[in-house]
């Protein structure tokens, strides 16, 4: 049997081992499978990049086969454009470029004649009298306006060649060119060259203008001659004058005749005429050129290959696998992709740009075939690359968009834009900047706040000057918000001023409970202060009610306690007076007069020593007392009337002495009256506790006393106003006392720098004093 469990046992350690070891080799599969599945989504990954850029370069490829088509339409298209333009009228001429040779050719006669010694330049184009009273006055006109033409020319000469022509021999100019062999109207080709433009301006003996176009590649002359003699009509000189001379009395340069030649170098900056001049912009007619021969079709048929293989390449049913559209790492990428997209349809431009940097793509194409490899790869780099970073930007963007149509709008603005991220904070800044707006305190420097109001300002403001024309529309809109965001916060102001201004009529009119729960905005320092103002108003009209009330229960005690001991004295003086009495009542009336005159002279006592303790003349003398040995004192005196009642003390009391400087005699009677007030108020058969503590250390050290009772009848009075004087917790004066003791206790108390209070939980009569240790202090308070 032992055997055959030994058996059985190793054949259960055998199973467990067995399944041990499958479940170990299971898990190892499946964290190999694990492993092995997220290799294999990286490899995955990584190939879907490389067939997404090999994608892109090959949309990039294709589309570049299609420029030379879309070029050569467009040149032979501009070539046709400028054909029509130069049988239209002279609009395509640059006048400024006219005006600039007109006015050249007055300035060059002037130097002319000043060098054959002619020097009156403004008489020169005159035709009046020299005795005309306006002669020297338009005289000296022409001349200023000679000068300006002079000014003007010589800024332009460096752009313009001229040749002031007599003869071969006989010639004025500024260039090496050969420019006088023009002037029999022969121009060569190396001329042609160097020129784009040349013309001559003859003036007869009469002054009459006569142009001769001699080469321009761009208008033809019949345009030429018309702009120049539009600008000869309009007689430039004599618009200076005004209405001061009349028509013939000016005259043109006669027998004068100059060459003007406009070099190609310069051409970008003067030219007489240009296919586009009329157009209000060059690049503009190039886009609509370049848009008609097929490019906008190419532009958009291409960004539609590279969206459609943006699709394929995140297509789940291609690639047969869970391709992940969250967002890409932890970055907000909305707002990007946005404006990416936005940005693409203004890259048509730099489309045609690249398409017509063709010209270089043929040129590097030559210069490949040349065996000049590293020339040709630049210059086809500087198409392909640009077209590669146009289509990568356009596949980034719409590869950050495609989780849109898989997690809806909603989802895809909540996950992907970091607006709506940073929205919460800029709402928060937002919220707190009106906050210090709407609640500025005056009491306190505002220019920080003033100093974001500038800045936000500011910041707007540059916004919209970056927008150009459009920044009039931005400013009108920021005007109309800065306007509403017045009007609300004037409008504020003014609801903030009216409720606290009803409160302040409230408070006039004796209405002192109402308070103010609502935000007053810039107010709200004022409601603070208001609010301490209506409560001191309160607590002022309240102790004025205590003490009127006061006033009159303590005409009404004083009345009562000193009517009765004068009542009784008044009776027994007429008992007295009787004859018939004998010696024993005679000796019992006089025992009843004593008392009720020495009570009523301990009466007036108190009321003394009470009214001088309120006017603050109490006379001190400190001395060091020892605060239990007195409570002690005072109990032994009134041992049989607590053991007449019942009454036990128990003390709680330190074995030290406690010395504090007190007045002895004023210290002796609050215990006395104290103690007085546990015999009249406290339940009989009850006990009384006396406590002594020592709080604090020096020079904050005070002495606590407490002495707690249970009391005989309901405790139904305030304890704030037990310790006024002839106020008495026994409201029936059922009781001997005036309702003094408690407050001449309390003003002794207060006149030493101590501090009595009243305390009542149900019938549990307490009361507290507090007396300082220091020294000094406490002997600064004595001083009368």
């Amino acid at each position: 049997m032992k055997n055959n469990n030994r058996n059985n046992g190793a054949g259960n350690n055998n199973v467990s081992a067995n399944n041990d070891a499958s479940s170990n080799s299971g898990a190892s599969r499946n964290n190999g499978a694990g492993n092995s599945s997220n290799n294999s989504n990286a490899v995955n990954s990584s190939k879907r990049i490389i067939i997404a850029i090999a994608g892109i370069i090959f949309i990039t490829i294709i589309t570049m086969c299609f420029f030379p088509v879309v070029y050569r339409t467009a040149e032979r298209q501009k070539e046709q454009q400028k054909a029509e333009m130069m049988r239209e009228s002279s609009d395509s001429v640059d006048n400024d470029t006219v005006q600039t040779l007109y006015q050249g050719s007055y300035v060059l006669y002037v130097e002319q004649m000043e060098r054959s010694g002619q020097a009156d330049a403004g008489g020169l184009f005159l035709n009046l009298p020299t005795d005309d009273e306006d002669y020297q006055y338009v005289k000296d006109t022409v001349t200023s306006t000679l000068d300006e033409w002079k000014s003007q020319f010589e800024s332009d000469s460096w752009n313009i060649d001229y040749c002031v022509y007599k003869s071969s021999a006989d010639c004025v100019k500024n260039t090496d060119q050969p420019l006088e062999t023009c002037a029999d109207g022969t121009v060569t080709e190396k001329i042609k060259q160097y020129y784009t433009d040349i013309v001559c301006l003859s003036f007869d003996k009469e002054g009459a203008l006569e142009v001769t176009p001699l080469y321009d590649e761009n208008i033809s002359g019949s345009v030429l001659i018309k702009a120049f003699q539009n600008v000869d009509r309009e007689n430039l000189l004599g618009q200076s004058l005004g209405g001061y001379v009349e028509a013939g009395q000016l005259q043109g340069p006669k027998d004068f005749k100059v060459i003007f030649g406009l070099p190609v170098s310069t051409s970008d900056t003067i030219s007489l005429g240009d296919p586009y001049e009329g157009m209000t912009n060059y690049w503009v007619q190039v886009v609509l050129v370049y848009r008609a021969s097929g490019g906008s079709i190419l532009f958009l048929v291409s960004l539609a290959a590279v969206a459609g293989w943006m699709f394929l390449m995140t297509s789940r049913r291609i690639w047969n696998e869970d391709i992940p559209m969250q967002r890409p790492g932890k970055w907000y990428l909305m707002e990007v992709a946005v404006i990416a997209v936005c940005c693409m349809a203004c890259m048509e431009e730099n489309f045609y740009d690249i398409i017509r940097s063709y010209s270089y793509y043929s040129e590097g194409v030559d210069v490949l075939l040349g065996n000049n490899a590293w020339r040709a790869i630049l210059q086809l780099g500087q198409m392909i690359v640009p077209l590669l970073f146009l289509y990568g930007i356009w596949y980034a963007a719409l590869r950050v968009l495609r989780p849109v149509f898989s997690m809806g709008v909603r989802e895809y603005i909540r996950q992907y834009s970091l607006i709506y991220q940073i929205f919460p904070w800029l709402k928060k800044l937002w919220n707190t900047f009106r906050y210090e707006v709407a609640h500025v305190d005056f009491s306190e420097k505002s220019t920080k706040t003033i100093w974001k109001i500038v800045l936000i300002n500011f910041a707007v403001l540059s916004l919209c000057s970056m927008m150009w024309f459009f920044g009039i529309g931005a400013l009108i809109v920021y005007s109309i918000f800065v306007f509403c965001f017045i009007k609300k916060y004037y409008d504020r102001i003014g609801r903030d001023y009216q409720a606290l201004l009803r409160s302040v009529s409230r408070m006039a009119d004796g209405d002192l409970d109402t308070e103010i729960t609502e935000d007053l905005g810039i107010y709200e320092p004022m409601k603070v202060e208001l609010s301490r103002v209506r409560d001191g108003f309160k607590k002022a009209v309240d102790e004025e009610v205590k003490s009127q009330r006061m006033k009159t229960d303590l005409i009404t005690n004083v009345s009562h306690d000193l009517k009765t001991p004068l009542t009784a004295i008044t009776t027994y003086v007429e008992l007295l007076k009787k004859e018939d009495i004998t010696e024993e009542e005679r000796r019992s009336y006089i025992e009843t007069l004593d008392k009720k005159s020495q009570r009523l002279k301990i009466l007036i006592e108190d009321l003394f020593e009470v009214s001088k303790a309120t006017s603050n003349n109490i006379v001190l003398h400190p001395m060091e007392v020892d605060v239990v040995n007195l409570l002690k004192q005072v109990a032994v005196e009134h041992t049989e009337r607590f053991a007449a009642m019942g009454l036990v003390l128990r003390w709680d009391v330190p074995e030290e002495k406690v010395i504090v400087v007190l007045d002895n005699q004023k210290t002796f009677r609050i215990f006395e009256n104290l103690f007085v007030n546990i015999q009249k108020y406290a339940m009989p058969q009850s006990r009384v506790y006396v406590q002594v503590q020592e709080y604090g250390m020096a020079p904050e050290e005070f002495v606590e006393i407490t002495i707690k009772n249970m009391s005989a009848t309901e405790l139904n009075f305030d304890p704030e106003e037990i310790t006024e004087r002839f106020v008495r917790g026994d409201t029936s004066r059922g009781t001997e006392g005036s309702g003094l003791g408690l407050a001449i206790a309390r003003s002794f108390t207060e006149a030493q720098g101590g501090k009595l209070t009243i305390e009542v939980d149900g019938d549990l009569f307490k009361v507290v004093i507090r007396l300082k240790c220091g020294t000094l202090q406490v002997e600064k308070e004595m001083e009368v």
